[in-house]
């Protein structure tokens, strides 16, 4: 619409020209001469029909410009959508296929690890072979997480953060030594932590994928912290640890999809959880980032909007 709203105010300002001008001919506030020829027409008369039919041809290629520009962009959108739903099938008839061959050479595994004439050496590749397995299969429940989450269409409303994030850790501290904790730093004066908006399920798995990596980077001898803070509108959770930190090369690249970088060589991973937790964080109108120093640390921050109640 912007773009032919320039067209719109030129054509409006011809044809009040032309009238203005000839109502002043009319009352005699300005001259008006008459010009003999084939066609004759006083001055007001002349300017005025001119100015009206100038105005009707900016006027109609206008609307003929307006819908030409609608009309492709429904099409371009409708274009959008199949692409999606071919998409989001494809992935899906991926899931299909390969859950059953994937969790079927799992079982296979487990049973060989159960052999008691297993050596050492024939143990470490069995190993070997149950994660890459593992991360098949995460690798394909994400891609098709990722193409759901294009739709757009996910849940809003109050989600008790405090709550979400201790669900969070639970689920990530599952991995960790006994000896190993994950702290949770939530203020409680001068009020608790407000709700945040959106969809709980969906906001437990960005700050899962957040503690899952940091575990993941960090050794026994390394800390854990996830920290809460609100400025009135959002809610602001940093996800740190002092692992060995990324590389300063790799940090525009870490949101990536399957990007994984050096240090991430050798560590089980599908390669695209971050780029879920930017994806679901960007649906819930809030933003991602991280700050990252080589063998001091590393902060991600996610900023998410306070429920309406407590904004």
């Amino acid at each position: 619409m912007r773009r032919w709203l320039p067209g719109l105010l030129a054509a409006l300002a011809m044809i009040i020209l032309g009238l203005g001008t000839s109502l002043l001919a009319v009352w005699e506030i300005l001259p008006n001469p008459t010009f003999s020829a084939v066609y004759e027409a006083d001055l007001a008369g002349l300017v005025s029909r001119m100015g009206f039919v100038l105005g009707v041809l900016v006027l109609i290629s206008a609307a003929i410009g307006l819908g030409i520009q609608r009309t492709l962009e429904r099409k371009q959108a409708e274009e959008q959508r199949t692409q999606v739903s071919a998409q989001k099938r494809f992935f899906q008839r991926l899931d299909h296929e390969l859950k059953n061959p994937l969790t079927i050479i799992r079982l296979g595994i487990v049973n060989l690890q159960q052999s008691p004439s297993l050596d050492q050496h024939q143990a470490g590749s069995l190993e070997r072979i149950s994660q890459q397995v593992q991360r098949l299969q995460k690798l394909v429940v994400d891609l098709r997480l990722l193409s759901e989450l294009d739709s757009g269409n996910i849940e809003h409303k109050p989600v008790a953060l405090k709550e979400l994030l201790e669900e969070a850790i639970a689920l990530s501290g599952q991995a960790l030594e006994p000896s190993r904790k994950i702290s949770l730093n939530v203020p409680h004066l001068p009020w608790p932590v407000s709700d945040v908006w959106g969809d709980r399920d969906l906001l437990v798995l960005v700050f899962r994928n957040l503690l899952d990596n940091a575990i993941k980077f960090t050794t026994s001898e390394d800390q854990v912290e996830v920290r809460v803070t609100e400025d009135g509108r959002m809610a602001i959770v940093d996800v740190v640890d002092t692992g060995p930190g990324i590389p300063t090369e790799e940090i525009a690249h870490i949101f990536e999809e399957l990007y994984r970088g050096q240090n991430a060589r050798g560590v089980p991973g599908s390669g695209l959880g971050l780029k879920l937790v930017e994806r679901i964080v960007h649906l819930h109108e809030g933003t991602v980032f991280v700050r990252s120093k080589p063998e001091v640390g590393t902060v991600f921050t996610v900023r998410l909007r306070l429920a309406p109640e407590a904004a």
